[in-house]
């Protein structure tokens, strides 16, 4: 199996911490943290940094637009710190849908913040005093404590001009619910970005979250996969892609229901197909087979999403965890 990392989701953050902590006894490379209504992401690898040692920590994402390059800057600094060198840095742009109505922020020109972002936060890590009239105007500021040029930068990427900015500017990218189609799609998209930035292949980290689950019945998983694909059924940048992968159909059908106030019915109108497409779930073989057809396509390394039944509890994501662990000899059923 290659799952690499583990994502800490979901919980308070003593559970994240948890996670953390078992990730690196188990002998997983990481331990990435989301942020969207949960835990903040700061907090979370503030705290794993203090109950682990060797587990990299990262952010997988932080929403660029929720805090300024300064400020980011200055927690990176403070993080590596704390953690001895031990964080990457992920960001992304997250969705209007969040920066809008939830952060109440503008949402605007997306590629061209994240490249002038990507660009200040590297250089107020190498210490420098920046000045900037661009996009960020910056009279001329620095950080110092902590600052750490080495820290590593990923993009979460969806679209071609944010695959193929990755390429040109990140040290890594996460992709996120990749199919087999759309992952060969953005490794074309990321290896023209590197190309137009004169950069080597072998240097660039392409990662993937994949949500998992070891289960002989797959229908307990497929509901929980089905509800999380919901809300991005409802998302323009992910109906696109969805859309361009062969699920149109299903796309439509979750808008309708969603508009006529069928929360329920909108996730029953996603396929059990495309439920599988997206996620490695199902018996060992099964998400075996599912890993090696997304390795194939030129993904490096994944990171462990836990999917579990309703209402199974923190204990069994526990458990994929320990089931998909590095090293572990799996049988032929259910671990």
């Amino acid at each position: 199996m290659k799952f690499g990392g583990v994502a800490m989701t979901g919980g308070s953050v003593a559970r994240h911490v948890e996670v953390a902590k078992l990730a690196e006894e188990l002998g997983y490379e990481s331990a990435w943290v989301t942020e969207v209504s949960g835990p903040d992401a700061v907090t979370v690898l503030a705290a794993a940094a203090g109950a682990t040692s060797r587990l990299k920590l990262a952010t997988g994402i932080v929403p660029i637009y929720a805090r300024d390059p300064y400020l980011m800057a200055m927690t990176v600094a403070s993080l590596q710190e704390l953690s001895g060198g031990r964080i990457i840095a992920g960001f992304g742009t997250s969705t209007p849908a969040i920066i809008t109505g939830w952060h109440g922020l503008a949402f605007e020109r997306p590629v061209a913040t994240t490249r002038a972002y990507v660009g200040l936060v590297r250089r107020f890590l190498a210490g420098e005093r920046v000045k900037s009239d661009g996009q960020y105007r910056i009279t001329g500021a620095s950080i110092r404590a902590g600052a750490n040029s080495a820290t590593p930068i990923y993009l979460a990427a969806l679209n071609e001009r944010m695959l193929e900015l990755a390429g040109e500017i990140a040290d890594g990218v996460i992709l996120n619910f990749p199919t087999v189609q759309y992952a060969t799609r953005a490794v074309a998209a990321i290896e023209r970005g590197l190309a137009r930035a004169g950069r080597d292949r072998a240097n660039f980290d392409l990662l993937a979250f994949v949500r998992s689950g070891i289960t002989q019945t797959f229908d307990d998983v497929a509901l929980m996969v089905k509800r999380e694909l919901l809300s991005y059924c409802l998302t323009p940048v992910y109906q696109k892609v969805f859309t361009a992968d062969g699920f149109g159909a299903e796309v439509a059908a979750v808008g309708e229901r969603w508009r006529a106030g069928d929360r329920a019915g909108a996730a029953l109108q996603i396929s059990d197909h495309m439920a599988a497409e997206h996620a490695a779930i199902g018996t060992v073989a099964r998400c075996e087979a599912q890993l090696d057809a997304l390795a194939a396509t030129g993904i490096d390394r994944f990171v462990l999403f836990p999917v579990v039944p309703e209402g199974a509890g923190g204990s069994r994501a526990m458990d994929t965890v320990r089931a998909f662990a590095p090293g572990v000899r799996r049988g032929a059923t259910a671990g």
